[in-house]
């Protein structure tokens, strides 16, 4: 998949961040500092496990060769017809975006500032598998594909509408769509 670009206009200040993010100074930092990171994440679970409490286990009730499968990516992974995620909110673009399971990659774009799209550019596979899931059907190794699969952009600072509006919705979507399994792709 090559001229994957991202369509979003992003302000002076992401961009700043995105590339420090990338740069060599934060690989510096990290070498340094090697606990940054850990407090950094750890801050970060705290954050996630006050707000929601223990993640509940959901067995498969059938086999992964009967299941219907969907994908969920936070990689921002849009269609081109679709408007952007908004790269300037402050707290994170907690919307999503619907990818009928018969969608091309050549109909899709990034909208996402936070992570290295470069990889993704040449194979759109590594963040959004849809072609290998439809392989992976005609195998017969999973039962079948659900008609649409969700992209959020994964720079949420504020989760609070995801955990009270969107999630929630994708999670009724994936209910009416009789899923049994959803592969989340981070970004």
């Amino acid at each position: 998949m090559t001229n994957i670009h991202s369509s979003s206009k992003v302000g002076f200040g992401r961009k700043v961040a995105f590339r420090l993010a990338q740069s060599k100074l934060m690989g510096k930092l990290v070498e340094k500092y090697p606990k940054l990171i850990d407090r950094i994440s750890m801050k970060s679970m705290k954050l996630g496990r006050e707000r929601s409490g223990d993640v509940p286990w959901t067995p498969l009730k059938r086999p992964i060769e009967e299941s219907r499968v969907a994908l969920i990516t936070t990689g921002g992974i849009i269609l081109k017809s679709q408007p952007p995620f908004d790269l300037n909110d402050s707290k994170g673009d907690c919307s999503y975006r619907v990818i009928p399971s018969d969608t091309p990659s050549s109909e899709t774009v990034i909208s996402h500032l936070f992570y290295d799209h470069s990889d993704v550019k040449v194979d759109l596979e590594i963040m959004f598998p849809l072609a290998t899931l439809h392989r992976l059907q005609r195998e017969g190794k999973v039962g079948s594909i659900a008609p649409r699969h969700f992209s959020f952009q994964g720079g949420i600072h504020d989760p609070t509408p995801l955990v009270e509006k969107t999630g929630p919705e994708v999670a009724r979507s994936l209910v009416n769509d009789q899923v049994d399994l959803a592969i989340l792709t981070p970004a």
